[in-house]
């Protein structure tokens, strides 16, 4: 449990810190997995046709846009901390560290000598933080034809690196692009290593460019019952 000196501390730095958003805008016409469903917006309620209130029905999947993996996403058989509505709050909120990566090409996997590259300039990443990876896909991310270069050729995190943080005991892994896997990566190594040991995974994270090597991180999803994932609103704040 918390001292009140360290909640204190925490509270400061909420005060005083710069506070990025990381989640895209949810929009019809969005980049999403072709398999998964679409993000609809339909009016039901307006001041025009003589309510009075507005209401929008929304239509979505539970990985559309800027959103969370649970294990039960790739992993058959969890334990107590399996589906989305299960997560420990305090897994989701914390120290991050953001590893920029964004020289890394089409379908470009991060190797575990580039984290610890950044961890000899930074500092060790430890136990309980959360890593984000900054590719710079976001600045393919639009509605329609325009966002389809969002869904081709992504760069991602190699099994071997997703190993190296699953050993350090991170809790979260994210990134800028479509996921965490690289695009035309059948067997799913990344995935599969964090989520089966209830490293969470956050994709279509977007302004990591604004994070400093280390901030604090909030990724908290909807509290879906037997959810593989959920929609997130993605923020950080900077000291």
């Amino acid at each position: 449990m918390a001292d009140d000196g360290s909640v204190l501390a925490a509270m400061q730095t909420l005060a005083d810190g710069e506070w990025v958003d990381l989640s895209h805008t949810l929009e019809e016409g969005i980049p999403s997995v072709p398999t998964h469903a679409r993000y609809g917006h339909t009016l039901y309620q307006s001041y025009e046709r003589g309510d009075t209130a507005c209401h929008y029905r929304l239509t979505l999947g539970e990985h559309t846009g800027t959103h969370i993996d649970a294990p039960l996403h790739f992993i058959p058989d969890g334990d107590a901390h399996y589906d989305v509505a299960t997560i420990p709050i305090d897994r989701l909120a914390g120290r991050a560290a953001t590893i920029d990566v964004s020289d890394h090409g089409p379908q470009e996997t991060v190797p575990v000598d580039r984290i610890e590259a950044w961890e000899s300039e930074h500092g060790a990443i430890q136990e309980g933080d959360r890593v984000l990876f900054r590719f710079g896909w976001d600045r393919y991310w639009d509605t329609g034809e325009k966002g389809q270069q969002y869904l081709d050729g992504w760069p991602g995190l190699s099994g071997e690196a997703a190993e190296y943080l699953t050993d350090a005991g991170v809790t979260v892994v994210g990134c800028d692009t479509l996921a965490i896997d690289a695009s035309g990566e059948d067997e799913f190594p990344a995935h599969y290593e964090l989520l089966g040991n209830e490293t969470y995974i956050v994709e279509n994270l977007t302004n990591l460019e604004e994070l400093s090597p280390f901030s604090l991180l909030f990724t908290v999803p909807l509290k879906v019952e037997d959810g593989s994932g959920s929609p997130i609103r993605a923020f950080a704040v900077v000291d």
